[in-house]
């Protein structure tokens, strides 16, 4: 090539990448739907791995990205390397690659679920049903707290959890601490498993709730905390947990649990998780 036609590649390489006068609007068009492709794909990958992240999925689909990019490396290498070619291998990927994707959305049904649970939760109205009656609660949890009874409740809000409800022994009584005292004594034929709560009224009791899958949780979490989070992560309920060991109480919601450090404040969270509304004091 002489210098007069690597000039002119030169310049036609300039060309290329310097927009004329007149396809100045449309190259800033296709630029900025360039930027806005860029960013809505950024988001939506943050926000998978966001989703995944302390989950068994997540793992599994570590495993399939590493392999799948390995194979392709090996290939690519080989290609370059030696000039082989894999036109069937082509193929056959082109035709599994609706296939992988089913797998993932059977691999991927719990979190998909969970997550078109998240959307479908944005679009309510708020709580409803839930119960009025805060102060005696608290005062219940507290008590099986010093007694170091372990109980779990699970107050439904929007999202039906009748499955959960039918594992257990179906009630139907209004909802007082009285009688959550008396189902979590010990040697209660109900005490063992979780309490259901419908508005005011407790609607099963003995109920075997989904334990959570979660591999970043601490060891000292018990059974009771792991189903209190398997029941909040696939629906917008709200669990409470007092601890058999310690005695501690805590609360779990959206599949995130939280510790009453101090059970003195427990009727402040429960109105606030419950019903919105800060709990009555007597001022008298």
């Amino acid at each position: 090539m002489n210098l007069h036609a690597a000039w002119r590649a030169c310049g036609l390489l300039a060309q290329a990448a310097l927009p004329l006068p007149g396809d100045e609007p449309e190259r800033t068009g296709e630029l900025l739907a360039s930027a806005i492709e860029i960013a809505i794909l950024t988001w939506l990958f943050y926000g998978a791995l966001k989703f995944l992240h302390g989950k068994a999925g997540l793992a599994v689909l570590k495993g399939v990205l590493i392999t799948i990019v390995g194979i392709v490396l090996v290939l690519a290498a080989l290609t370059v390397l030696v000039g082989l070619q894999f036109p069937r291998l082509q193929v056959a990927g082109s035709y599994m690659l609706p296939f992988f994707i089913v797998v993932l959305v059977v691999l991927f049904q719990p979190e998909l679920r969970r997550g078109f649970l998240r959307m479908g939760e944005a679009g309510s109205l708020g709580p409803r049903g839930l119960p009025g009656q805060i102060s005696d609660l608290s005062t219940a949890f507290r008590a099986l707290s010093r007694r170091q009874t372990g109980a779990l409740v699970v107050f439904e809000r929007q999202t039906g959890i009748k499955g959960l409800q039918d594992t257990g022994v179906p009630l139907d009584a209004a909802l007082s601490g009285a009688l959550l005292e008396s189902i979590f004594y010990p040697k209660s034929p109900l005490h063992d498993g979780a309490v259901i709560v419908r508005g005011e009224r407790i609607v099963a009791a003995c109920c075997m709730l989904p334990l959570t899958d979660r591999t970043s949780l601490s060891r000292d979490l018990g059974t009771r905390h792991r189903a209190a989070l398997g029941a909040t992560e696939d629906s917008d309920a709200v669990a409470v947990v007092v601890s058999e060991e310690s005695g501690r109480i805590s609360l779990a919601f959206k599949g995130k649990l939280q510790p009453v450090a101090d059970p003195d404040h427990l009727e402040q969270v429960l109105a606030e998780h419950l019903n919105g509304a800060q709990p009555d004091h007597d001022d008298s």
